[in-house]
């Protein structure tokens, strides 16, 4: 989201090269794409933050904020194509982080990934 922000600012000339240089520094390497198999997901810490990485389909990866909306604990397992916070059993898409059952209402904050050969990079 401040990605996008300084991009906007940028875009009417309110945002410097500073800027636009610590944007992109917000850009972090987390491993392989063949740490993350079909189906599955990984979790990572990325400046101090848990993301969960998701291949849903061959060659698409996701990744999400790795706390649940509901109570803020940290995601901890996978049932099918959902996310499971074990606590109270929320649930998310590994798709789209969307709640696929409660008692969390809102989706988990995603975040852009970006393939590099069979490098893995996330920026918050």
């Amino acid at each position: 989201m401040l990605t996008g922000i300084g991009a906007a600012l940028a875009g009417v000339g309110l945002v410097g090269p500073a800027e636009n240089a610590f944007a992109a520094a917000r850009t972090y390497t987390v491993g392989k794409t063949t740490d993350v198999a079909v189906g599955s997901a990984r979790m990572y810490t990325v400046a101090g933050i848990p993301v969960l990485v998701t291949q849903p389909k061959k060659g698409v990866f996701k990744a999400f904020n790795g706390y649940c909306t509901h109570q803020q604990v940290q995601l901890s397992g996978l049932n099918g194509t959902n996310l499971v916070c074990e606590q109270h059993g929320s649930m998310f898409n590994t798709t789209t982080g969307k709640v696929t059952n409660g008692p969390a209402r809102t989706g988990l904050a995603t975040y852009k990934t970006v393939v590099s050969g069979t490098t893995l990079k996330v920026s918050l």
